[in-house]
C-alpha cells in the first residue's frame, strides 16, 4: 500500500499527539502529583524544622519563665505549711509556748479539707446609761419645740430616709447572701490553747506566733484574770496547709527543732533563715533589690518592698545580660507613694497610676541593693536601674557586695535628690 507524503506527515502527527496524550495521562500526572506531595512534605517538615528550632532558641527564655514563676508560686505559698502533721505542729507551738512562759495545753481538732470559714461581723448594742437617757429626753424637748414650724417637711425628709435605709438593707442582705463560687478548699486544722500566765508572757507568745515563720492564724481569744499578776483563757488557732512546687515537703517533714531552713528571704546573702522572725531582724530600708548570677536557683532581679512577709510586692526577672528596671517615688497631697518595674512585670499591676502608698522608715527614703560577683566570664547578668525621686525627700541608693572589677549594678537618677553608695 503506498501512503503519500500528506498521509505520512498526518501519521506523523497522530502519532506525536497519541504518545504525548499517553505521557501526559500515565507519566506527566503521576510525576506531577508526586512533586505535589513531595512540595507539601518538604513544607510540613520546613514547618517542623523551624518549629523545633524556635523551641531549641527559646529554651533559655523557657527556662527563666520556669524559674520565674517556680519563684512566684514558693513566694505566695512559702508562709503556709506544705502539709498538715500534727507531730511537727506539737513541737512548734509547745516551743513558743515555753519560750514565751506560759503555760498550758493544746486541743486538736481532727485535720479537714473543706473552705476557709468566712467570719461574720456582728454588732451589739449596749444599754444606754440613766444619764444618757435624761440628756436625750431633754434634748427631744427642745427638739419638739423647735420641729414644730417645720414638722410637715421633716416628716416626708424622714420617710424618704426610711425608704432609702430600707432599699440599703435589702440590697445589703442580697449581697450577703450570694454564694461564694470561688471558695477552694484547702487542708486545715483547728486547735485550741488552754493557758495561764502572766500577760506579759500572752504578749509574749502572741507576737511569736505573729512573727513565726509559717502561718497560724489567731481566730479567737478569751482572758481571765486569775490573779493580780496571772491571767487565764482559752486561743482558738487555726492552721492552713499548701502543697509546694519545690522539695519544701521533704525539708519539713525532715526538720528537726534546731535547724535552719528554707528560703524566706531571696534578700539574704544565703536565703537560709531561723523558724521566727524578731522585730529586730527586719531590715532598715523601704525597698530591696536583688541581683544575681542566671545560675542562681533565684531569679537574677528581684525588688521588693522590704519587710513584706507576703511577698505581694515583689517583681522579678531573670536573663543573662544587664536587666533594664526603673523605681519611681511620688509625693502626692502629704502621702508617699512608689511603683517599680522590669521587663517581666511591675507593682503595683495597675502601673499608671501614682503607686501604692507607703511610710518611709526615716526621714530618707532608702533602697538596699543586694549584688555578688561575677562566677565566671560568661556571667553577665546585672541591673540598670532608673530611680525617680519626686518627693521632698533624698533617696539613698546603697549597692552591697557588687563586683569590683566588673560592676553589675549602675543607677541612673536625677543626682541633686539621689544619693548612691557602694560598700
Amino acid at each position: 500500500m503506498k501512503i503519500s507524503k500528506k498521509e505520512k506527515v498526518m501519521l506523523c502527527i497522530l502519532a506525536i499527539v497519541i504518545v504525548g496524550f499517553i505521557y501526559y495521562q500515565f507519566i506527566y500526572l503521576n510525576q506531577t502529583s508526586k512533586i505535589t506531595d513531595k512540595s507539601k512534605t518538604k513544607n510540613e517538615l520546613e514547618q517542623k524544622y523551624n518549629k523545633t528550632i524556635e523551641t531549641i532558641n527559646s529554651l533559655e527564655s523557657r527556662k527563666s519563665d520556669i524559674k520565674v514563676l517556680n519563684t512566684k508560686v514558693s513566694d505566695k505559698s512559702t508562709s503556709f505549711y506544705p502539709t498538715i502533721s500534727q507531730e511537727h505542729l506539737i513541737l512548734e507551738l509547745d516551743k513558743l509556748l515555753k519560750d514565751s512562759g506560759l503555760e498550758g495545753g493544746f486541743i486538736f481538732n481532727k485535720i479537714e479539707v473543706t473552705g476557709v470559714p468566712k467570719t461574720e461581723k456582728s454588732q451589739e448594742d449596749l444599754k444606754e446609761s440613766t444619764i444618757t437617757e435624761m440628756t436625750e429626753k431633754y434634748n427631744n424637748e427642745v427638739n419638739n419645740i423647735i420641729e414644730d414650724n417645720n414638722s410637715s417637711s421633716n416628716n416626708e425628709s424622714a420617710k424618704g430616709n426610711s425608704e432609702e435605709s430600707s432599699n440599703s438593707n435589702g440590697a445589703s442582705s442580697a449581697n450577703e447572701n450570694t454564694p461564694n463560687e470561688n471558695k477552694k478548699d484547702v487542708e486545715q486544722i483547728k486547735l485550741e490553747l488552754n493557758f495561764s500566765g502572766s500577760y506579759a508572757s500572752l504578749d509574749s507568745f502572741l507576737n511569736s506566733v505573729r512573727n513565726y515563720e509559717r502561718k497560724i492564724v489567731v481566730n479567737s481569744i478569751t482572758i481571765t484574770q486569775k490573779t493580780i499578776d496571772e491571767v487565764t483563757g482559752t486561743i482558738g488557732l487555726e492552721v492552713y496547709a499548701m502543697p509546694k512546687v519545690d522539695g519544701d515537703l521533704q525539708k519539713y517533714l525532715n526538720w528537726t527543732l534546731n535547724n535552719t531552713y528554707g528560703k524566706l528571704s531571696p534578700f539574704s546573702l544565703d536565703g537560709s533563715v531561723g523558724n521566727v522572725l524578731e522585730d529586730d531582724e527586719k531590715t532598715d530600708s523601704d525597698f530591696l533589690v536583688s541581683v544575681k548570677s542566671i545560675t542562681s536557683e533565684l531569679p537574677s532581679i528581684i525588688m521588693g518592698k522590704s519587710n513584706d512577709k507576703s511577698k505581694a510586692t515583689y517583681v522579678y526577672a531573670n536573663n543573662n545580660d544587664v536587666e533594664e528596671a526603673e523605681i519611681i517615688i511620688i509625693k502626692s497631697d502629704d502621702k508617699y507613694y512608689y511603683k517599680y518595674k522590669t521587663s517581666n512585670g511591675g507593682f503595683p499591676v495597675s502601673y499608671g497610676g501614682v503607686g501604692q502608698e507607703f511610710t518611709p522608715s526615716s526621714d530618707n527614703i532608702n533602697i538596699k541593693i543586694l549584688s555578688e560577683g561575677r562566677v565566671n566570664s560568661d556571667d553577665k547578668s546585672g541591673l540598670r536601674i532608673s530611680v525617680v525621686n519626686k518627693t521632698d525627700r533624698l533617696v539613698n541608693v546603697e549597692i552591697d557586695n557588687d563586683d569590683s572589677e566588673n560592676a553589675r549594678v549602675t543607677v541612673n537618677g536625677d543626682g541633686k535628690n539621689i544619693s548612691v553608695t557602694n560598700k
